[in-house]
């Protein structure tokens, strides 16, 4: 059995609580699977990452200690943390809670995601970046028919959002099951139509077809390993929104890329991540 096909791990570790401002740097590949918890009565704080593949899990064990252990089915649960609504553009409102939802202005669509550990609820560098760039790129595709494929779905932001930015249909897939079922969720609580949802291993899976649009906010090494095959998915007037990637790995993914036969359109950093559009180089 390969790895990648293995159960997901989470690592935990305790920590004194006045290093606590220091761990979001030094775990910033794994900032949005992080969670900080401060012990009632304690000076301590616990530091946990989920959603592992083991050499990963082990490489922060070896790094700093703490324990490995099986993922929990109930991981999607903890550390549910409100933020304020997130406006797009002004074409896309995001939400966390029902009641934001049903007082948002009618005038633009609203999109609910529960605040949670469900990768992508829009407060990170990462997803929220890509929501611009989306909503950009539905913006110059008005008034024409667009699909969308969504790697890397998380909660499905990026893909539900691409359902109420115009897209006629989005196919939508992530490796963690737990993820897709949220996404699933997500979808059935904005009555939103038109996305499929699915497990898959970006690592196996070969494109059957090309799509004018895809979206993949994946790890740098995932977007280095599956280059070729972005490519291949792309269509020729395509884009592709990218995201995951650490600034001290943006010259190996670029490299990647354009080796690959793609060419980047725009990149956008923010803090520690990168973010950008890309399309398929011309002949």
């Amino acid at each position: 059995m390969s790895e990648r096909t293995r159960d997901l791990y989470q690592w935990r570790k305790l920590s004194a609580a006045k290093w606590e401002d220091v761990w979001p740097e030094r775990l910033s590949e794994f900032a949005d699977r992080l969670a900080i918890t401060t012990l009632p009565a304690r000076k301590t704080i616990r530091l946990e990452i989920f959603a592992l593949i083991k050499a990963d899990a082990e490489r922060l064990r070896h790094a700093f200690g703490g324990s490995v252990a099986v993922q929990r089915a109930d991981w999607m649960s903890k550390s549910v943390v409100q933020r304020p609504p997130i406006n797009v553009r002004g074409k896309l409102l995001v939400v966390t809670s029902p009641a934001e939802h049903d007082a948002a202005s009618g005038k633009r669509p609203v999109l609910l995601i529960p605040a949670g550990m469900a990768f992508g609820t829009g407060e990170h560098a990462t997803t929220a970046t890509c929501l611009r760039l989306l909503a950009d790129i539905a913006a110059e595709r008005a008034g024409h028919r667009w699909e969308m494929l969504d790697l890397g779905c998380g909660s499905g932001i990026l893909a539900l959002a691409a359902a109420l930015l115009g897209a006629a249909r989005v196919e939508a897939y992530d490796f963690d099951p737990a993820c897709v079922r949220i996404a699933k969720e997500n979808a059935v609580t904005n009555g939103i139509r038109g996305v499929t949802i699915r497990k898959l291993d970006v690592l196996a899976w070969q494109p059957v077809r090309t799509w004018p649009i895809i979206t993949a906010n994946l790890f740098s090494s995932l977007h280095i390993a599956i280059a070729p095959k972005l490519v291949k998915a792309l269509a020729i007037d395509g884009r592709l929104v990218f995201s995951g990637i650490l600034r001290a790995q943006e010259k190996e993914v670029m490299t990647a890329f354009a080796g690959a036969g793609l060419r980047i359109i725009r990149l956008v950093r923010k803090g520690k991540w990168v973010t950008g559009t890309a399309s398929v180089k011309p002949f």
